[in-house]
């Protein structure tokens, strides 16, 4: 029964992710990078469907990620 509790607890964190990225569409968002541990910051550009799964899709200069969407940050 554990990991029913722990399922649901993981869903929340996603939607209240997915609420808190709405109204940040087109504005400047940073993450910490899963391989290098370096602070990226780019452009969100709205969430992408992966797999069954959201992802926010974060544009950079250089290139483009794919992010869960509880790891993004509004940057100040």
């Amino acid at each position: 029964m554990q990991s029913f509790k722990n399922h649901s607890l993981t869903e929340d964190v996603v939607k209240a992710a997915k609420l808190k990225l709405k109204p940040l569409k087109g504005k400047e968002v940073s993450f910490t990078h899963q391989v290098s541990g370096e602070k990226v910051t780019g452009t969100y550009r709205g969430l992408k469907q992966m797999g069954g799964n959201s992802y926010a899709h974060i544009e950079t200069g250089k290139g483009a990620h794919r992010v869960p969407p509880h790891h993004v940050h509004q940057t100040q």
